[in-house]
């Protein structure tokens, strides 16, 4: 799979203790037939269950961080690829939950591409979602933020899916450093701080292939992540990195 400039797109997959469905997220990625092992990086985040083993089985790069976080996940991964001799031109973000629909990756390739925009922003809220794939307070959290960056920011969005793309050069001027919860948050503002063209296409969700989810499995931990996205939206709001 290539982007504009003919080079590769890393795939970034940060995974937690989902021995039961990284296997199917790479056996779905894989079978698109047009990505090739050596482009997808597992970020295991210190997981307890063979998550390690099943992805190393698959032939893909495997990467370990122990500091717990997605956006240390990411960041892991994405030091190692800034070690390869030739760089990516884009970089897509997937869950290792099997929630995500492989073929979605093409589109938001092909989207990077053909609008020449430096982020593209999978949205399940205009896509075809599978029935109770997405909870109540998944919901209003992505409603009140988007709100917000309507509000602050005058750009309209609908979701702050976690299945993203976006061009590896742009990646790096965002110089992102979320360690958890507000990564994908800070994605977002930092685009548009950084006057970035970001487009937003509708993509498919269904309820995670096992296990329980690290955000909304327990009313606390889904408390808790809104509070760390919406701390992230006004740090970087009133305090623009310089």
């Amino acid at each position: 799979m290539k982007n504009v400039e003919g080079s590769e797109v890393a795939i970034i997959i940060p995974a937690r203790n989902e021995e039961g469905s990284i296997g199917f997220v790479l056996e779905g990625i894989l079978s698109l037939g047009v990505v090739s092992k050596d482009q997808i990086y597992v970020s295991d985040n210190d997981s307890t269950d063979k998550t390690n083993e099943v992805a190393k089985s698959y032939g893909v790069h495997v990467v370990h961080e122990t500091e717990l976080g997605y956006g240390n996940a990411c960041l892991r991964a994405l030091k190692e690829i800034a070690s390869l001799q030739k760089l990516p031109g884009a970089v897509v973000v997937c869950d290792g939950d099997g929630s995500d629909f492989p073929e979605d990756i093409l589109s938001l390739v092909e989207t990077l591409n053909r609008t020449q925009a430096d982020l593209v922003i999978g949205s399940r809220t205009i896509g075809e979602i599978e029935e109770n794939s997405l909870g109540f307070l998944q919901r209003f959290g992505n409603w009140l933020t988007c709100f917000l960056i309507l509000v602050f920011y005058r750009k309209n969005f609908s979701d702050l899916g976690p299945l993203r793309a976006i061009r590896y050069e742009s990646l790096l001027k965002m110089k992102l450093k979320d360690p958890t919860w507000g990564w994908n948050i800070e994605m977002h503002i930092r685009a548009l701080q950084e006057n970035m063209k970001v487009v937003e296409i509708p993509v498919g969700y269904r309820r995670r292939k096992s296990g329980v989810s690290k955000i909304s499995g327990t009313l606390r931990m889904a408390v808790r992540v809104g509070i760390k996205i919406l701390y992230t939206f006004f740090k970087l709001t009133f305090f623009k990195p310089k």
